[in-house]
C-alpha cells in the first residue's frame, strides 16, 4: 500500500509540471510580450488544481477501470463461514469491502458480533497476494459474557476476485478459519 501512495503522490506531481509547461507552450505569446509573476502562480495553481482533481477521481473510481492497474479489485461483499477453536462451532458471516486505490475498510458481520477494520492492506507475500487487516470486535450485549470485546488480525489469500480465505487470530488467545465467496 505504501508503494500505492509514492506512486500516486509522484504522479500527481509529474501531472502538474506536465500541466504547468503546457499552460505556458499556450501562453507562449504572452509569456513572451511580458508576464507577470503573478500570472505564472496563476499558471501553476491551474495546473495544480486540475492534477489534484484528477488524481482524486483515479484514487477514489477510475482505478478500477484501468487495465493496467495491478491493484486486485475486491467486491464489495462476501458471504462465508468462520470456524473458530474456542468451539469448534461454524458461523455464518459477511465481510463488507470499502476500497479505493490506497485504502481498505472492512466490516465483518455474524449473528453475535461485528468487527471493524483498524488496519488494512494488500501485499504480496511470499508470492501470495494477500489482505491483511486488524481489528475490533463487538459482540452483541447478549454474547458479552462469554465472548468480550477484543482485537483481532486476519490474513485472507486472495485467489481470483471471488474468493477470500484464510484466517484469524484475536487477544483471546483464540484463531480460526475464514472462507469467503463474492456474491457477484
Amino acid at each position: 500500500m505504501m508503494n500505492q501512495k509514492t506512486k500516486l503522490i509522484s504522479i500527481c506531481a509529474w501531472g502538474s509540471i506536465v500541466l504547468f509547461v503546457l499552460r505556458c507552450v499556450i501562453s507562449w505569446k504572452d509569456i513572451i510580450e511580458g508576464v507577470s509573476v503573478y500570472d505564472l502562480f496563476g499558471y501553476a495553481s491551474e495546473a495544480i488544481s486540475i492534477s489534484i482533481l484528477f488524481t482524486g477521481l483515479y484514487e477514489k473510481f477510475l482505478w478500477r477501470i484501468n487495465p493496467f492497474e495491478k491493484t486486485p479489485k475486491l467486491a464489495k461483499r462476501y458471504n462465508g463461514t468462520l470456524k473458530s477453536d474456542y468451539d469448534k462451532s461454524e458461523r455464518r458471516a459477511t465481510l463488507e469491502i470499502r476500497q479505493t486505490l490506497i485504502l481498505i475498510h472492512i466490516t465483518l458481520i455474524t449473528d453475535e458480533s461485528k468487527s471493524r477494520s483498524l488496519s488494512a492492506s494488500i501485499d504480496e507475500i511470499l508470492g501470495e497476494v494477500q489482505l491483511t487487516y486488524c481489528y475490533l470486535n463487538t459482540p452483541k450485549s447478549e454474547y458479552r459474557e462469554r465472548s468480550e470485546i477484543h482485537y483481532g488480525t486476519a490474513t485472507l489469500s486472495i485467489t481470483g476476485s471471488k474468493t477470500l480465505e484464510g484466517q484469524y487470530y484475536t487477544d483471546r488467545k483464540t484463531r480460526g478459519d475464514m472462507t469467503f465467496i463474492s456474491e457477484l
